[in-house]
């Protein structure tokens, strides 16, 4: 069950804080891989693959994957030949089959192989497909059913795709544990002073959360334009806000919705963002972010396009420089062998509380 609130405001030290070795230890990252390798794995949304016959390779994964829709059925398949393991598709297209250019073994969107020049029987080796669980367009690998879990959002219809537009898609990547970004990304206790330009945008004091057994949700409210701007790149993105609304303001500054463990979701006005972690390392981790944009927006409003990216990776410069801050510190104390937790501010960082406790009861066993 999940629950709407609104948390009175409380300052406590409770026991939910992770151990500083989790962020560094080896054998806690192995469990880690082991432990969530099951669960509900996002490779991407339905809009990348539109029309039948559309492909998208997945360079985050090496190209090793790829979208294909065959005939509206959207599938993950292989994108390595069976024959000697070349990669056969890269970035974004339509076609009828598979051809691999090193020997042109051919298969169909299904996997299926057709043909193998100069073999005189088909070796029948095709290319693994994975059947995908699609809610509201979001493609997972799962072995649950995620959907009845994702449909008791309370903003699920601000999450509907309909008539939006895939635009592009970026990855990052960060020299930080993967759970301190899910950290930063669930507490607004940073944003007033961390992000001068986010802040003058999204009114963190209309904070209201949801919290589920594998997710939490914040809703904030928004903010009219001030007279003076403390960043000249979000004054340039409310501009074309205020252009866009006139005088009725955006219904929320934002929500930020993250389905535990790796995958987020976020809507701003006229914007849905989704993004997921990969885990690379104990200190290393990457980001995959894809924008989508209504497609009057994505088609003809390209500065309204340009000004959001801009205002969204200026946050994110600097919640990258927050991690890094965190990550040190945290490193500091671990070769000193000190241990350190802070009190959890309510409600600015009851997510980041929540999230605590989802890790605790998944890894309690590997955290002494």
């Amino acid at each position: 069950m999940s629950t709407v609130t609104s948390i009175p405001q409380r300052h406590q030290a409770t026991q939910a804080a992770l151990p500083i070795h989790s962020y560094f230890c080896p054998q806690v990252y192995a469990a880690e891989q082991h432990l969530f390798a099951n669960a509900p794995k996002y490779v991407g949304h339905s809009l990348m693959v539109p029309n039948s016959g559309d492909f998208y390779a997945l360079d985050w994964m090496g190209n090793a994957k790829a979208l294909v829709n065959q005939n509206g059925e959207i599938s993950l398949l292989g994108n390595v030949c069976r024959h000697r393991q070349g990669i056969m598709l890269k970035g974004h297209g339509n076609a009828q089959n598979i051809v691999c250019p090193l020997h042109r073994w051919t298969y169909d969107l299904n996997g299926k192989l057709l043909g193998a020049p100069r073999f005189d029987e088909n070796p029948c080796l095709n290319l693994d497909k994975a059947p995908l669980i699609n809610w509201n367009g979001l493609l997972f690998e799962a072995t649950r059913n995620i959907t009845v879990e994702l449909e008791s959002i309370v903003c699920k219809q601000d999450f509907d795709f309909t008539q939006f537009h895939f635009d592009k898609a970026m990855v990052e990547h960060y020299n930080f544990n993967w759970k301190t970004f899910i950290e930063v990304y669930l507490e607004d206790y940073h944003v007033a002073p961390f992000h001068p330009g986010l802040n003058q945008v999204v009114d963190c004091d209309k904070l209201n959360w949801q919290f589920g057994n594998h997710f939490s949700v914040q809703t904030v409210g928004y903010k009219p334009m001030p007279e003076q701007h403390l960043s000249p790149t979000y004054e340039h993105w409310q501009q074309s806000i205020t252009q866009y609304f006139g005088n009725i303001s955006p219904k929320y500054g934002a929500i930020w919705f993250v389905f535990y463990p790796f995958l987020m979701i976020e809507w701003y006005p006229n914007v849905l963002v989704v993004s997921h972690l990969i885990p690379t390392g104990v200190d290393t981790c990457s980001n995959v972010v894809e924008f989508y944009y209504p497609e009057d927006i994505a088609l003809f409003e390209r500065a309204y396009v340009n000004a959001q990216q801009a205002a969204y990776l200026e946050t994110a410069v600097e919640d990258k420089e927050i991690c890094q801050r965190m990550h040190d510190g945290r490193k500091a104390l671990f070769t000193q062998g000190l241990e350190q937790s802070g009190p959890y501010n309510q409600p600015l960082e009851a997510g980041l509380e929540h999230f605590h406790l989802w890790y605790r009861k998944h890894m309690q066993a590997h955290l002494s």
